[in-house]
C-alpha cells in the first residue's frame, strides 16, 4: 500500500497544516497586520479583502481572506509558512496557472499552491569500458592471437540531481561527467601474412639483406643499426616498426624495409644500395 503523501513531507509542512487557517486569518484580517511597505502600495479597494485558497504541498486547501492584490509569496510568508530558494508559489485563476509574472498579484478567487522543492545531490562512479587494439604482425602465424597487455577499465565520476516535488520524485538530470581515472587498452598481436608492397616487392631484397648483414635478421652494428637491413631505431619506428629492429621476425624486416624504399628510395642504403 502507498504510504500517506504527508509522510514524506518535511517537517516545516507537517507542523503548519493544524493551524494554518487561525494563523492566516490573524494576520490577514488583525488591525495594522499589513507592513509598512505594503500600506504605501496603491490597493484599488484596501479597504475590502478578497477570499483567496491557500494550499500548503499536499494538504487541503483552506480559505482565507487577504488584501486585494498582494503578492502570493508574501502571502505565504505572512501565514507563517517558510519559503526557501527552491520552492513553488504558483497562483491558479479560473482553473489555469497564472504564467505572466506581471499578473501573479492575488485576485478574489484565487488559488495560492506552495510546492515543496527538494534538491538531492548524488555522486556515484561507473566504468569506463577499456577496449581493445589488435596491432598486426608477421611475427605470430597468421591468424595466431597474443595478449601483450591486459586492458584496465577507467572510471568515470557523475554527478546528478534528483528533484522532488512535495516529496515525488519529478525529475533526474545528469549535471557533470569527469573521468577520474583513464582505461588502458588491451593490446593484442595478430598474426598475419607478410604484406606486399607494390613497387618494392620484385627487388632483390635477399642480395641487400647478405650485403647489409651477412643475411643475419639478428645482427647488430655497434653504431646502433640492427637486423637484415640494418635499421635505426629511429627508421624502424617511421615505417610503423615498433621494439628493436633484429627482435621482428625476417619477414617483418623485409616489409618495413620495402616500406621504406617507396619513400626514400636507395638513399638509406648509400652502399648497398645498388644490389636492389
Amino acid at each position: 500500500m502507498r504510504p500517506a503523501t504527508t509522510s514524506v513531507l518535511p517537517a516545516r509542512f507537517r507542523q503548519l497544516a493544524a493551524g494554518t487557517t487561525a494563523a492566516v486569518l490573524a494576520l490577514t484580517l488583525a488591525p495594522g497586520a499589513a507592513s509598512a511597505q505594503e500600506a504605501t502600495e496603491n490597493y484599488s479597494d484596501a479597504a475590502s479583502p478578497v477570499s483567496v485558497r491557500l494550499k500548503v504541498a499536499t494538504q487541503p486547501p483552506v480559505e482565507i481572506a487577504v488584501a486585494p492584490r498582494v503578492w502570493p509569496t508574501r502571502l505565504v510568508k505572512r501565514a507563517g509558512v517558510p519559503v526557501d530558494g527552491n520552492d513553488l508559489v504558483k497562483v491558479v485563476r479560473d482553473g489555469r496557472l497564472v504564467v505572466d509574472a506581471s499578473a501573479k498579484r492575488v485576485r478574489d478567487g484565487d488559488t495560492v499552491r506552495l510546492v515543496d522543492v527538494e534538491k538531492q545531490r548524488k555522486t556515484r562512479t561507473a566504468k569506463v569500458p577499456a577496449g581493445t587494439v589488435e596491432v598486426p604482425t608477421t611475427e605470430l602465424a597468421p591468424g595466431r592471437r597474443k595478449v601483450v597487455r591486459e586492458g584496465r577499465p577507467g572510471v568515470r565520476q557523475v554527478v546528478a540531481v534528483r528533484t522532488l516535488h512535495n516529496g515525488e520524485p519529478v525529475t533526474f538530470r545528469v549535471v557533470a561527467r569527469k573521468v577520474v581515472r583513464e582505461p588502458r587498452s588491451r593490446r593484442v598481436l595478430v598474426g598475419r601474412e607478410p604484406w606486399s608492397v607494390p613497387g618494392a616487392d620484385g627487388l632483390n631484397w635477399a642480395a641487400l639483406a647478405r650485403c647489409e648483414s651477412g643475411g643475419n635478421p639478428r645482427a647488430v652494428n655497434p653504431a646502433g643499426y640492427y637486423g637484415l637491413y640494418q635499421f635505426s631505431v629511429g627508421t624502424w619506428n617511421s615505417v610503423g616498426g615498433s621494439g628493436m629492429p633484429h627482435h621482428a621476425s625476417a619477414e617483418e624486416q623485409t616489409y618495413r624495409a620495402k616500406l621504406l624504399y617507396t619513400s626514400r628510395g636507395r638513399s638509406p642504403w648509400p652502399n648497398c644500395g645498388r644490389l636492389l
